[in-house]
């Protein structure tokens, strides 16, 4: 029986590849064959990205927005970038008004409560908390089956482990008591169906603050000398930071004194570039210090000196592999 099973390859290796090269260079020529495609805009700027020429991503990513200032993707995208370049706040900036534009999106409220969380920020997360916990309750009084259910009959009062719905709706609450907002939670749970609200209670007391920060893909990296972000890019290209990025992705100490962890719960086969960027673009001098990878296994710990912006610390290979059994 053929059994596939994934393997980390951990490396030093930071210049760019002559294949991302490519590619960024056949981004760049498709995108001037035809500069009115939001295809091919989104193409160069994850090629470009990839192959760590942000100052060109930048310039791509702005005339994307320019050609549509509501275009949430194109917004998501610039974001990243900046991010990146050592723009840390205009980058939280541009994904908070991304919010502004899609209230409804549930996936990037979530970014949004997860990236303050991360940084500190209890005030900030627990409004885009509440934001999901609406959007439940909204879906909760329009799809009520009358099996005593909760957001379409997927609670069950008996379940041991509570639904997607029942843990944001839990998190609201939670939050909005640890930050002196008991009249909105007392709103909030007012708002639940009756045969939810004892369940979501009892959630919302057991519930731990802190994210769960573990996976099959971590980095933890400790500096001096300054503040520094973690970044993953992606084989797409795109940016997985404490800003989020995936589903999946889990962090903490975005702000903390000369440390910070990010990781992915479950890595996919591919090639990941492990990077640093700068926080804050006034803060000139020389940061030292190292990134430990930790990889289905595997473990090592990478040194680095950021003088500018942005530096690659080292490239992370998941492969997948087959042996038979």
């Amino acid at each position: 029986r053929r059994v596939w099973f994934r393997e980390a390859r951990l490396s030093a290796e930071r210049e760019v590849s002559p294949r991302d090269r490519e590619r960024a260079l056949e981004a760049e020529a498709a995108l001037r064959d035809n500069g009115d495609s939001r295809d091919r805009h989104r193409a160069a700027v994850r090629a470009l990205s990839r192959a760590g020429d942000l100052r060109r991503a930048e310039e791509v990513a702005r005339a994307w927005v320019a050609r549509d200032r509501l275009d949430v993707e194109a917004l998501t995208y610039l974001a990243d970038v900046v991010g990146r370049l050592g723009r840390s706040d205009e980058a939280m900036r541009l994904l908070s008004g991304v919010t502004d534009l899609q209230p409804e999106n549930d996936v990037l409220q979530r970014r949004l409560a997860n990236a303050f969380a991360r940084s500190g920020d209890d005030l900030r997360s627990c409004a885009h908390r509440l934001a999901l916990a609406e959007l439940e309750a909204r879906s909760v009084r329009a799809g009520l089956d009358g099996r005593d259910g909760f957001a379409g009959g997927r609670h069950r009062r008996q379940s041991l482990s509570p639904s997607e719905s029942e843990t944001r709706v839990a998190a609201a609450l939670r939050c909005l008591r640890e930050t002196a907002s008991p009249e909105l939670a007392a709103a909030l749970r007012t708002a639940l169906p009756d045969g939810s609200r004892a369940f979501i209670d009892r959630i919302s007391q057991a519930s731990t603050r802190e994210e769960v920060v573990r996976g099959d893909l971590m980095l933890e990296g400790r500096w001096e000398g300054g503040d520094v972000d973690l970044s993953l890019i992606t084989p797409e290209g795109t940016r997985l930071s404490w800003m989020g990025g995936r589903r999946n992705v889990v962090g903490s100490d975005a702000r903390g004194a000369g440390r910070e962890r990010l990781g992915l719960t479950r890595a996919p086969a591919g090639s990941y570039l492990v990077e640093v960027n700068r926080v804050d673009p006034s803060q000139t001098g020389p940061i030292e210090g190292t990134v430990r990878l930790q990889v289905l296994g595997q473990t090592r710990t990478l040194p680095f000196t950021l003088a500018g912006s942005h530096a690659r610390v080292g490239r992370i290979s998941v492969v997948r592999r087959w042996r038979i059994q």
